[in-house]
């Protein structure tokens, strides 16, 4: 698929959870994020990818580059309690495992987490 389409798909998927925030939707709203993020993954590389393997390992390589500009994203991920990239990615993908009733959730942390998603995967994509 063209990289375009999958940017225009990261747009929207973003749009959507911002509303699905916004009227506490978390479950469908955390569903977008994860599909923010994998558009996000499959825009900036030739090859597109549907293994989470896979998406993770890039996901990981986006945030590192991100981390060498802006050196404050580890005391964030840290005060919102994640331990490292592989758990803020994990994080992520159990959002997408709620919205098949994979996993439980706490609301508040999930709706601060969601927002802060929102952030960084805007963030990535700049």
């Amino acid at each position: 698929m063209p990289q375009t389409l999958y940017s225009q798909r990261l747009s929207e998927h973003l749009e959507h959870a911002e509303s699905l925030l916004k009227s506490g939707d978390y479950v469908q709203a955390g569903e977008k994020v994860w599909g923010a993020l994998t558009a996000l993954v499959n825009s900036r590389f030739k090859l597109e990818t549907h293994e989470v393997s896979v998406k993770e390992s890039r996901f990981r390589g986006l945030v590192r580059t991100y981390e060498q500009a802006n050196p404050d994203l580890r005391k964030k991920m840290r005060q919102l309690g994640f331990m490292d990239v592989g758990d803020l990615f994990n994080s992520i993908f159990g959002l997408h495992k709620c919205f098949y009733g994979g996993t439980a959730y706490n609301p508040r942390s999930v709706s601060v987490n969601i927002e802060f998603f929102i952030q960084l995967i805007k963030e990535l994509s700049k």
